[in-house]
């Protein structure tokens, strides 16, 4: 095809303007068709300009995403994952979560700490939390620090209380409080003593935490209840096998609950069979109607009661 002088000498903004009018002359007086459909090129790189600025504003939110639960999660690796995997389950599943997947959640807490440490720890929370009808507060935390000698001014005491909440510190010291965040204010105070060349609060805080662990019962000012065998000998044994008949039996527990559920989402689905046989023979009465609704409402609640327990297995096998 021979272009005209004149669209050669044209700027080159007029010129494809041009050569698109010439071709469509050409076209038109019986020459060879153009080799594109007038647009299709710029159609294709609309396209493409779309698609790269959606995968540029997609990567930017996702970094941005990424960037944010890795720094709230104190950039550990192990709790972001847990944390992306709670959020990718509340966009399929809703934000509520399983009680039982709350709770694994919530007893779990990590801190650079000495194993006896974090076991006394977590034993004085637990007792302490079940003792009190208003569970483990702010200002616990606080007269526990007090009884051990440790300087409630400190800076990270302070952060502690802040962290909590409420209008007025009085407010914030008596709001709840997580093992974690009690991990996390020993934490502090160990590891600065650590940097100051003492070394001996871990110690202490463990002997301590030893003793009230005792004192601490569902009665105050009374001894705490103590169950053992009278055969040490034996105890050790049957400790272990008593957690292992624990075990067993809550899984036979769950495995029942299950069975029972689709035994009864069966029979409602047999039921349902039935309900839609006849209405495909017959126009079905008020009282058969009424019951197909209830036989689909049923069958909706049994399915969602199967599907939030197969989630809570899928959670606490990826946990």
């Amino acid at each position: 095809m021979i272009t005209p002088k004149y669209c050669i000498s044209a700027p080159s903004r007029y010129r494809c303007t041009c050569i698109r009018q010439y071709r469509r002359k050409f076209s038109s007086e019986g020459g060879s068709a153009p080799s594109e459909p007038l647009g299709l090129s710029e159609r294709k790189d609309l396209i493409l300009w779309q698609l790269r600025l959606s995968a540029y504003v997609s990567g930017i939110a996702m970094s941005v995403y990424g960037g944010y639960v890795l720094f709230s999660s104190g950039f550990e690796l192990e709790r972001s994952r847990r944390k992306f995997l709670l959020h990718w389950n509340s966009l399929l599943y809703g934000s509520g979560l399983p009680p039982k997947v709350h709770a694994i959640l919530n007893s779990r807490f990590s801190a650079c700490l000495s194993s006896e440490l974090l076991q006394s720890l977590s034993a004085y929370f637990i007792k302490f939390d079940l003792a009190k009808d208003n569970g483990f507060r702010r200002r616990d935390a606080i007269l526990f620090l007090e009884s051990v000698g440790i300087d409630v001014d400190n800076a990270f005491v302070q952060h502690f209380i802040a962290s909590g909440t409420g209008e007025s510190k009085d407010h914030r010291l008596v709001s709840g409080c997580s093992l974690q965040e009690f991990a996390d204010l020993l934490e502090a105070i160990v590891l600065e003593d650590r940097m100051n060349g003492s070394g001996g609060l871990e110690g202490k805080l463990t002997e301590k935490l030893k003793e009230f662990t005792g004192e601490v019962g569902t009665n105050f000012g009374q001894p705490p209840r103590s169950f053992r065998l009278s055969n040490p000998l034996i105890s050790g044994a049957a400790t272990s096998l008593s957690k292992g008949l624990g075990k067993y039996i809550q899984k036979d527990l769950e495995e029942a609950m299950a069975s029972d559920l689709r035994n009864e989402l069966d029979r409602n689905y047999n039921l349902r069979a039935k309900l839609e046989a006849i209405a495909k023979t017959r126009k079905l009465s008020e009282s058969e109607s009424r019951r197909l609704n209830a036989v689909h409402n049923e069958i909706k609640l049994l399915e969602d009661e199967v599907s939030r327990q197969n989630r809570t297995s899928n959670m606490l096998w990826w946990m």
